[in-house]
């Protein structure tokens, strides 16, 4: 807990570390959480299927630059390691994997000494950097780091931030925590929840409400409820085979995607392949 105030004060002190940027041309939506273990990988991955299978092209785009693991949950290989992309080998598009029907992935790397050296601000600018590729699509799913820093550094062009919690006191008072600094940081930005492992809708509610309440009392901001996903046995064994998820979407997620703001399909400027 004191770890977790110290970087609160940290972050909250001066100005951004890195330039706000416009929004894309695409919606693009932060999945991120104050806790981990609550399912936000996963829920991404179901959440770009949903807006896939809605006819939107949709980028999956793995935020954890260097402990990415949504190709593996994916069963999938990445076409080219972001090592690649610093020594100026390969271009961002170069590294787009297609993943099924109007969905690509932009897998993160694991274990790079190169990107575990990287400082904070050089971590923003390679986010930066893969982000023009937003514009190629309708829809971006960005499944954001571990971290406050993480989360915030993911926002860069994003349109909205998704915190995914589950009904639980630590876990709502870190999406407490993740409100907070993206409020400071990034004070324009939509911020949605979605409560995850719910055994029924009132407990999602009721967990929404205790944040909601937070938020306006001590933040003087909204936000708005975006769902709860029941807890789920087969979605859990499916998590832990290769590709597993994407064999069906749960009602309460294709529910919540249609609930998502997403432009109407782009013109023909945008090719068929991303």
């Amino acid at each position: 807990m004191r770890d977790q105030a110290a970087e609160l004060r940290r972050l909250m002190s001066g100005p951004p570390r890195w330039p706000a940027h416009a929004p894309s041309s695409a919606a693009a939506f932060v999945i991120g959480s104050g806790k981990g273990g609550v399912g936000k990988s996963a829920l991404s991955v179901l959440l770009a299927a949903a807006l896939a299978r809605q006819g939107h092209r949709v980028l999956l785009f793995d935020g954890c630059q260097n402990q990415g693991n949504l190709h593996v949950l994916l069963g999938v290989r990445p076409a080219a390691k972001l090592e690649l992309l610093l020594a100026g080998e390969v271009e961002p598009a170069q590294l787009l994997v297609p993943v099924a029907g109007r969905l690509w992935l932009l897998p993160g790397d694991s274990g790079a000494e190169s990107l575990y050296g990287l400082t904070a601000v050089d971590r923003a600018r390679l986010h930066h950097r893969l982000s023009t590729l937003y514009d190629r699509f309708d829809a971006v799913v960005i499944d954001s780091g571990p971290g406050i820093e993480s989360v915030v550094r993911a926002t860069m062009r994003a349109s909205r931030l998704v915190v995914v919690t589950v009904p639980e006191p630590a876990a709502l008072g870190d999406s407490y925590a993740l409100i907070k600094i993206a409020t400071h940081q990034v004070p324009s930005l939509a911020v949605n929840v979605l409560v995850n492992r719910v055994s029924s809708e009132e407990e999602g509610r009721a967990a929404f409400e205790c944040l909601e309440l937070a938020a306006q009392r001590f933040l003087r901001r909204e936000i708005a409820y975006l769902g709860a996903v029941p807890e789920d046995d087969a979605l859990r064994q499916r998590v832990r085979r290769p590709g597993g998820l994407l064999a069906g979407i749960p009602d309460a997620v294709a529910t919540i995607a249609e609930r998502l703001p997403v432009p109407v399909a782009a013109g023909p400027e945008r090719t068929e392949h991303a």
